[in-house]
């Protein structure tokens, strides 16, 4: 810092205090004052100003920010900017500026690196390895960095626990998505976790508990990035109450939060779900966002999981439009490059769209469907099946079967029989026959917290010891 600063901080230093203070609005109008007035020879509103625009969703810009500043400094702050620009890069999906802002990173790296920096690093090359398609690797490197005794980098683009949680979505592990969730409960939350939370209970059909959860995320000023995920679930809420007027009023509410918001790859299937409601009410915008997620996953060079959920929601897009060929075309793309049960829930609903189906086989993979932890859509499956029955018996067992599937939706606090999130998971992993350190490694977290949460198992569950609790543990919780 030059004797000016000390003295008199000017616009740039007090940019940097005010975003270190959490003040965005604050930070960014010093930042940008600094940076009219060329009176930023450290960098810091520039460094304000890439962090700002990757919190506004300008992900690619702030890659390209942080490259400008990486190339006006040396050494370890060039190195970090250069990783901060890799970070920003990756996460929407540009992996192959990702890894050549990576090598500069390198480049710059001194002989003896802070280990916050090297730290960042890994995080970077996690995230790389994520949007290729490596979602268990990278979400256990991104949980192991997030405990690291390295604060927070509170200039990059993304926190390494949310992150974490991200990636794991990402690869369809939702269950394991809300154990890690639950896991950090003790930790200080943010806004994206609040926002994960309430998307996976929307995922999972949990419509009140998702709403809850995004109003809790409300309470403080959503920045944009975090917006676009509030508007996925948000339509996504609009959309299962099956009200078309209050779906039209609420994507219009959203739509300026997403116009001009970066695709982030590993969030595409919230903008799936953008999609979705925008087929449904605005085919303009439907475009938009369909050509966005397109661009955005060439750019990574269309890994097959990208490929596949492209296909997940040209299907979804389908239903909502009642469009039998293009269910038809989904479900063709997803026989390829889709899991079995993408693939065989794909091909039953592009049967009940044309109208030639199978009761029996929508009802097994309906059941299937809820199975896997999405009995909303399952449910949604049998009405559109028994609807183009008519009256028939086969309907009415349809309809039975959807109200069924349907009652399987539980909000958090009744789905444990009391136990909480944090408790279900250590209990559920103790049916498995896991030991405490062998839960704490599949939780993030440490034996010796895992033996506090099997302490309050016994206490809830009246057990004396293992046997007793483990009994206890199969009547409540089930089969596994």
């Amino acid at each position: 810092m030059t004797a000016m600063t000390a003295a008199a901080p000017n616009d740039a230093v007090r940019a940097e205090l005010a975003w270190l203070a959490g003040d965005a609005v604050t930070a960014i109008d010093a930042a940008d004052r600094a940076l009219t007035a060329g009176t930023d020879p450290d960098c810091r509103a520039a460094g304000v100003a890439a962090a700002a625009a990757a919190a506004d969703g300008a992900l690619a810009d702030a890659a390209a920010r942080w490259r400008r500043v990486a190339g006006a400094l040396d050494g370890a702050p060039a190195a970090t900017a250069a990783a901060r620009a890799a970070l920003a890069a990756a996460l929407s999906g540009d992996v192959g500026a990702a890894s050549g802002d990576l090598a500069e990173a390198h480049v710059a790296l001194p002989g003896s690196a802070p280990r916050g920096l090297t730290v960042l690093l890994d995080g970077v090359d996690a995230t790389v390895a994520a949007v290729r398609g490596c979602f268990a690797r990278a979400a256990r490197k991104l949980a192991g960095l997030a405990v690291a005794t390295v604060p927070a980098d509170p200039f990059a683009a993304e926190r390494w626990d949310d992150l974490a949680v991200t990636v794991t979505i990402a690869g369809g592990g939702d269950r394991t998505a809300r154990d890690m969730l639950a896991a950090s409960q003790d930790r200080p939350g943010s806004t994206r976790r609040r926002l994960l939370a309430a998307w996976l209970d929307l995922r999972a059909g949990r419509l009140t508990d998702a709403r809850e959860a995004l109003a809790a995320a409300s309470d403080v000023p959503i920045l944009r990035r975090d917006a676009v995920l509030a508007a996925a679930i948000t339509v996504g809420l609009a959309r299962r109450a099956g009200d078309d007027d209050a779906l039209r009023a609420t994507w219009h509410r959203v739509a300026p939060v997403v116009t001009g918001s970066d695709v982030e790859l590993l969030l595409l299937d919230a903008w799936g779900e953008l999609s979705v409601a925008a087929a449904r009410v605005s085919p303009d915008d439907r475009d938009t966002v369909v050509d966005a997620v397109a661009a955005a996953v060439a750019r990574a060079g269309a890994p097959t999981w990208a490929v596949a959920a492209e296909a997940w929601w040209r299907l979804h897009r389908a239903v909502v439009t009642d469009d039998a060929i293009a269910a038809a075309r989904a479900a063709g793309a997803l026989g390829t490059v889709g899991g079995p049960h993408q693939a065989a829930t794909a091909a039953a609903w592009a049967a009940v769209l044309s109208g030639r189906f199978d009761a029996a086989v929508v009802t097994g993979t309906a059941e299937a469907l809820a199975d896997a932890g999405s009995p909303w859509e399952a449910a949604a499956l049998c009405g559109a099946a028994a609807a183009r029955l008519g009256d028939s018996g086969a309907a009415k067992d349809l309809l039975g079967t959807g109200r069924a599937l349907r009652s399987r939706i539980l909000s958090r606090t009744g789905a444990a029989g009391g136990l909480s999130d944090r408790e279900r998971a250590v209990g559920e992993l103790l049916l498995d026959g896991l030991t405490q350190k062998e839960i704490g490694a599949r939780l993030y977290i440490s034996p010796k917290t895992v033996e506090q949460h099997v302490a309050r198992l016994r206490q809830k569950l009246v057990a004396a010891n293992r046997a007793e609790l483990i009994a206890a543990l199969r009547s409540r919780l089930g089969p596994m």
